[in-house]
Parts: C-alpha cells; sequence; structure tokens
C-alpha cells in the first residue's frame, strides 16, 4: 500500500524510519533518543498544537506548583538553570 503525502495527495510520502508523535516530555526525549543514539534513521516529530511541552505547556493553574523537581523532569542534554527547583504550576 503507498502513502501519500498530506500535502500533495499526488505525490508519495517521504518514508521515515521513526515517527514521534506529541512533542511533550516522552516526544521531545524520543527526538533526542533517535538523534544522538541512531544518527543513520529519518524522523520526524509530529504536534498537533503551535507550542511544545505537552500537558506540562497546555495546563497552567495560578498559585500552585508541580510537586516533581525540575532535575527529575529535566532533560540530561539541556539541564534545568531556573533558582526553584519546584516549578510554578
Amino acid at each position: 500500500m503507498e502513502t501519500l503525502d498530506a500535502q500533495d495527495p499526488q505525490k508519495p510520502a517521504e518514508h521515515l524510519d521513526v515517527l514521534i508523535v506529541g512533542a511533550g516530555l516522552s516526544g521531545i526525549s524520543a527526538a533526542h533518543f533517535v538523534k544522538t543514539e541512531c544518527p543513520w534513521a529519518s524522523y520526524a516529530l509530529f504536534e498537533a498544537r503551535d507550542s511544545i511541552g505537552g500537558t506540562w505547556d497546555l495546563f497552567r493553574y495560578p498559585g500552585i506548583r508541580s510537586d516533581s523537581d525540575m532535575f527529575t523532569l529535566g532533560f540530561s542534554f539541556r539541564p534545568w538553570q531556573g533558582e526553584k527547583s519546584i516549578a510554578d504550576g
């Protein structure tokens, strides 16, 4: 079965080795892993929204904060540099 390009239905879609759906914490981590551990693999990361971050970006609750420290939720390739180890919600 041939897959078609959504932008041009007459054109076959580009082949990808890895397709990552969602640019939340897991999607961003997966993209970094593919890029660093499988540099020969082609990949794309799709996000439905205009911004990345998933649940942590989508839901904002003024006056509350996360109960998880940012070092646990952070990325080894981009460590948390904030003054507080617990981020606002």
